[in-house]
């Protein structure tokens, strides 16, 4: 689109009102609203007359740029959906009660549960079939009192409509009330792709799609990920699945022997690990911070009636004891160092790190937290 000039005037911080503006309001009929720039600063989200913008601009007139690509994405998801719905109610009865478009996807609500599969492949097939035929777009418009005589619409026509209604025609298909962007050919739209269906609150089903550049990159995208996969399990792409299951399973097999061996590991290590324990005021502290495997594992084997245990890793520690108060004690490190959070009860609590401590660190971690504990 050709830069043109438009007058904006400061209403609060970066918020602008612009009368008369050309630009389309976000979520205005569940449409995704205008992007583009006045001057050098970046529109970041339209509201009725108003614009938001990412740089504080004086008040003026400037030079405006609306993002036309945004656009013609915008045309083909909207389009998109006036068909879905169209087939939908004109094959299967299925009325639409909600729409949203989105940025990255579309979603339509049908007001009908456990959609069969069936049902949906057809409707994905009759879709991308009218898109194929290359039917004309058409915009109509109608008095208010002729657009309230047009009969058998599958969305009635809102009371709080004054004046004038634009309708937009898609051959024999649908005629809908809308304000909205749309192509001019379905074939523009070019293809419609179901991502994602399911059952939602209301007994009704949202249907996630793509369509145009949005359903071209989307396949890429998958495309992509298809061939790395392809190259990790040195197969063909219809046994990705077949060798993920077999990854998954060798790794549940190897994640029971790891834990296997670890416990038998602990078994011979504990009598040596309780003798390194460090005594301050009359607390038996044993610290582990060592193998991320073992710490989860390592409170099982250790003699609680006996010790006060720190076992963690990185940034997640747990304190464990039968004897001392792990709240009470957890409670003076979190006093002491308010970046440190923490708690939990008298026999056990967690604590989460501001940063990765060193052996010596936790030692005078748990000193502080004994310290405050007696004061």
């Amino acid at each position: 689109m050709e830069n043109t000039k438009v007058n904006i005037k400061k209403i609060s911080d970066r918020t602008y009102e612009i009368l008369n503006s050309p630009f389309y309001t976000d979520g205005k009929g569940g449409q995704l609203g205008d992007r583009g720039t006045i001057s050098n600063a970046n529109i970041i989200e339209v509201k009725e007359n108003l614009v938001i913008l990412d740089k504080d601009l004086k008040d003026g007139e400037y030079t405006y740029f609306i993002d036309e690509k945004r656009r013609e994405d915008i045309r083909q998801q909207h389009t998109a959906q006036h068909i879905f719905s169209a087939e939908a109610y004109n094959n299967f009865g299925l009325n639409t009660v909600g729409f949203r478009m989105a940025e990255e996807y579309t979603t339509v609500d049908l007001d009908q549960k456990d959609i069969s599969k069936e049902i949906i492949e057809k409707l994905e097939e009759l879709v991308n079939n009218d898109i194929k035929t290359d039917i004309v777009v058409e915009e109509e418009i109608y008095t208010n009192e002729e657009a309230h005589k047009i009969e058998n619409l599958r969305k009635a026509i809102k009371d709080k409509i004054k004046g004038d209604v634009r309708f937009i025609k898609i051959g024999d298909i649908d005629i809908c009330a809308c304000a909205g962007f749309h192509v001019s050919r379905t074939s523009q739209i070019e293809i419609f792709k179901i991502i994602n269906y399911e059952n939602i609150k209301g007994n009704y089903t949202r249907f996630y799609f793509l369509a145009g550049e949005r359903a071209k990159a989307d396949y890429n995208k998958k495309h992509d990920i298809i061939k790395k996969l392809t190259n990790i399990f040195s197969c063909k792409d219809d046994e990705i699945l077949e060798m993920l299951d077999k990854s998954l399973t060798e790794k549940v097999k190897i994640s029971t022997e790891l834990k296997s061996l670890s416990m038998k590991y602990i078994e011979l290590m504990v009598k040596d690990f309780e003798n390194i324990f460090i005594e301050y005021k009359g607390y038996k502290i044993l610290i582990y911070n060592e193998d991320e495997n073992l710490v989860n594992i390592l409170p099982k084997f250790v003699n609680l009636d006996k010790f006060l245990l720190l076992s963690g890793y990185d940034k997640n520690y747990a304190l464990n004891s039968n004897i001392y108060d792990c709240k009470a004690i957890i409670s003076g490190i979190t006093k002491s160092c308010p970046t440190i959070k923490g708690g939990g009860g008298k026999n056990k609590g967690n604590i989460k790190l501001d940063k990765a401590y060193s052996r010596d660190e936790l030692i005078e971690l748990i000193k502080k937290g004994i310290d405050n504990n007696n004061e």
